[in-house]
């Protein structure tokens, strides 16, 4: 028997995530010419990872060795805005919007990756400067570029399916929200704050 190149499996995981993904469907035709080698499985990863939002804009910094990827998408701006519109309907402050604390749970999930050489984070309040974006800062000894595609694909769905909610909550569709509205609300005794009481989910509950 043949041995298998180290990367086959790589690439086939690689190959499944834009098969499955109709957005990404014309870097599948490109795929098949693709020789299997090691910068091949990386210059597929990249293509792939810089495809998945809608604007990838990627600037180095010499001085820091530092490579920032910016990722803006449609689903990121549809997001924020329906996030704002729930606020002003329900009279919530960001800090007690389950949406927001749900997004930053799907960007942590996204991006715990076998590596140490990066970091990330997000511009998604109105009070922050600029476009409504996710950042990727990749370090010089950053080795997990092969796992980026499934991440930010990962991250794009969440967002997508948050949307989803969200607008289910505000009456936009037929789905059941994540978090109802007709949750309790209590007291801090110390701030005197009125905070929510989220439900908890049987995975929680198990865990608890």
């Amino acid at each position: 028997m043949s041995e298998l190149y180290p990367a086959f499996f790589e690439v086939l995981q690689l190959a499944k995530a834009v098969y499955d993904t109709l957005r990404l469907k014309e870097l599948w035709k490109t795929m098949g010419d693709a020789p299997l080698n090691e910068d091949s499985i990386y210059e597929l990863a990249m293509e792939v990872a810089t495809s998945v939002f809608q604007d990838t804009s990627l600037y180095y910094n010499y001085e820091d060795e530092i490579e920032t990827w910016v990722m803006k998408d449609p689903v990121i701006d549809r997001f924020c805005f329906l996030c704002e519109r729930l606020e002003q309907e329900k009279n919530l402050s960001e800090e007690i919007d389950p949406y927001r604390r749900q997004a930053e749970k799907v960007i942590h999930e996204g991006f715990c990756m076998n590596d140490y050489s990066y970091d990330y984070d997000w511009r998604l309040s109105p009070s922050d400067r600029g476009s409504r974006c996710i950042l990727f800062f990749v370090g010089p000894e950053f080795c997990g570029l092969s796992g980026l595609p499934e991440a930010m694909l990962y991250i794009w769905d969440g967002f997508r399916e948050l949307n989803r909610r969200l607008e289910a909550e505000l009456g936009l569709n037929k789905l059941v929200p994540i978090y109802p509205f007709t949750m309790k609300q209590k007291e801090d005794p110390q701030s005197g704050k009125v905070i929510p009481i989220y439900p908890v989910s049987a995975e929680e509950k198990e865990a608890a």
